[in-house]
């Protein structure tokens, strides 16, 4: 398997405008154009946002949507090289022969039961957690309330950018729950007053609330001002060089109209300052 090619910049695709076309005389038949997604749980919220938005503008293309775990997606994306695939984790370049494009960045929320009393933890604190040395909320500022350590699946994409960021290589406690989806995760956590786990910001909901990492709050606006410790950029990824309809909708995602739909759940792509 050779090296991945990966594209850490962001693309210029030349964006084709429909205005200036001159109408026929009769209406033409429609061909209808398919663009297959393999999509990563984290990263539901992000491609039914931008799907529908996009399918508004270009009524002529549909997509094809499978959605699950990200080694179930990231071995259907390597069997179909006309396929793409939308992940928050991409695995180091010389292990995977994906070519990305960056078209968004996500944040990793920590999240807890509401009435939990911690409103932070530290990064090193929050590594203890889920290594098994902190073991009670009160070692942390909180009640004295034994801790529930969740976490995601192995092979989660959202587990390997945690772990990435907050593990390093040190081992998740062996007593730790396992979640099998983002949504899993919330409900989880929801469920168990002493319990914390981590999710995709876009998962978040009033059944649990987040916590502020280093003194950090994990909001959209962090994340896109890179303060936020817990950041992961979110590609489109595939097998090839996009083309034609692909090439046209990656590039409309990178555009100023395809980074304001991602900026309702997401946070954009870093801009360069003048």
């Amino acid at each position: 398997m050779g090296k991945a090619r990966r594209a850490f910049a962001v693309v210029a695709f030349t964006l084709v405008s429909c205005s200036s076309q001159m109408l026929p005389a009769s209406t033409p038949t429609t061909e209808v154009t398919s663009l297959r997604l393999f999509v990563t749980t984290p990263m539901i919220p992000l491609v039914t946002n931008l799907t529908a938005a996009y399918s508004r503008i270009n009524p002529s293309v549909v997509f094809e949507i499978n959605s699950g775990s990200y080694e179930a997606m990231v071995e259907e994306a390597l069997l179909d090289e006309d396929a793409y695939l939308l992940t928050n984790y991409l695995p180091p370049e010389d292990e995977s022969p994906l070519i990305a494009f960056p078209i968004a960045q996500d944040g990793i929320a920590v999240i807890v039961h509401p009435s939990n009393t911690v409103s932070g933890l530290s990064i090193n604190r929050l590594r203890g957690i889920y290594q098994g040395w902190i073991n009670n909320w009160s070692e942390v500022g909180g009640e004295d309330e034994p801790i529930t350590v969740i976490t995601r699946e192995d092979g989660s994409g959202t587990r390997h950018v945690f772990e990435n960021l907050v593990m390093g290589i040190r081992r998740t406690t062996t007593t730790a729950q396992i979640a099998p989806s983002s949504a899993a995760m919330v409900v989880s956590v929801a469920r168990q007053p002493g319990s914390i786990g981590y999710v995709s910001m876009s998962y978040l909901n009033t059944s649990v609330r987040a916590l502020s990492i280093d003194n950090i709050a994990p909001t959209l606006d962090n994340v896109a001002a890179n303060v936020y410790p817990l950041r992961a950029l979110v590609y489109f990824a595939g097998l090839q060089e996009p083309e034609s309809h692909f090439r046209h909708f990656i590039g409309w995602a990178q555009s100023p109209d395809g980074q304001a739909i991602i900026a309702q759940n997401y946070a954009p792509l870093l801009q360069d300052e003048d």
